[in-house]
């Protein structure tokens, strides 16, 4: 096994997984109104985006929303590229993945499943909240969970070329 190899499973892998979902699902907690929980599909493209090196490094200089996000990506650095298209093909290949870190999430008492509305809720909502020794990579996540909380899934859908 290459070092790059050993690498790529040190850093992803389902329990660093279970930590960035669970701050993404915090994240959509608090910036969620209704507080309703968060559409389990949404959770298929938080991985794909975090760790995917451009993807999360663009993800990381954007303050503002999803759509300044993704209008990223038509600049002249990255106009040649298709790695906002290329999303939904990489949530296809990391499900094995994010379903691990849903379980692991699920298990350990970060979040709990409304089966019957297909939602996911924090159970430990101020988790992540002042904490120095959280990722870096959890805290984007965090950030990307206020942003999905202020759209529609069309309007996310549309921003970020998937389908759900």
């Amino acid at each position: 096994m290459s070092s790059l190899d050993r690498e790529a499973r040190n850093v992803q892998n389902p329990a660093f997984g279970a930590t960035v979902l669970a701050a993404f699902l915090q994240g959509h907690y608090e910036a969620d109104e209704m507080k309703g929980g968060t559409p389990l599909p949404y959770l298929f493209l938080v991985l794909p985006m975090i760790f995917h090196s451009e993807v999360y490094r663009l993800l990381s200089e954007t303050r503002t929303g999803l759509r300044q996000f993704a209008e990223k990506f038509v600049s002249s650095e990255f106009a040649s590229t298709d790695l906002l298209l290329s999303l939904g093909s990489s949530a296809i290949r990391l499900r094995r993945l994010t379903a691990d870190s849903l379980g692991i999430m699920l298990l350990s008492g970060l979040a709990t499943l409304d089966s019957q509305h297909g939602r996911l809720l924090p159970r430990k909502v101020n988790v992540f909240s002042a904490r120095p020794d959280i990722p870096n990579e959890a805290e984007q996540g965090r950030k990307l969970g206020r942003w999905f909380a202020e759209l529609s899934p069309f309007e996310i859908g549309s921003i970020l070329k998937v389908v759900f």
